[in-house]
């Protein structure tokens, strides 16, 4: 009898939390990329099965998410999340498909934002910052272009393609304890 009246309220609470980090913020005053502890755990049980991985020397592996788009016709990115099992840090990699991997410079334009974000230069900090702006348009469903072969297409276009790089971020922060 307590359980049903009781019913009407966690209900609701129980499927909000089914999209877990959905509308949270990103805070680059905490970029770090160390490991906690609990991250760990919560992703080594609960999140790693979500993601492809890859060990080409058992140091490190690289999380690709399993329900990404591996369609080569249209230029996209994934975000890649890489843990260096032995130093405790967890970086993310921007991956290009084959298309814009020709490309010297991965130039975003964002709706109705003034600048355009580029990427040229690898190297932890700047991909992160560069994927969490693709994150925050993604999370405010702008649209985006990318300068692919000289000319501007639309970039994760699909839900798919949007959800899949939302998802790999939102543990990515997580796990370095952004969120």
């Amino acid at each position: 009898m307590v359980f049903r009246s009781i019913l009407p309220f966690l209900l609701p609470l129980l499927l909000s939390g089914c999209k877990i980090d959905r509308d949270k913020k990103v805070n680059r005053q905490k970029f770090q990329f160390k490991i906690g502890a609990d991250a760990n755990l919560f992703f080594r049980n609960v999140r790693h099965v979500y993601y492809d991985r890859e060990s080409p020397d058992g140091k490190w592996q690289a999380y690709r998410f399993s329900d990404r788009k591996t369609n080569n016709e249209q230029p996209s990115l994934n975000a890649v999340i890489v843990i260096h099992w032995i130093k405790d840090e967890a970086y993310l990699l921007i991956e290009p498909n084959p298309i814009l991997a020709e490309e010297d410079l991965i130039s975003v334009v964002i709706k109705n934002q003034p600048d355009t974000i580029r990427l040229k230069e690898r190297g932890r900090e700047r991909m992160l910052e560069f994927g969490s702006k693709i994150y925050e348009a993604v999370q405010a469903k702008k649209e985006m272009i990318v300068l692919s072969k000289g000319k501007y297409v639309p970039l994760l276009k699909e839900d798919k393609e949007r959800e899949a790089f939302r998802i790999t971020m939102a543990d990515y922060y997580r796990l370095t304890g952004i969120f």
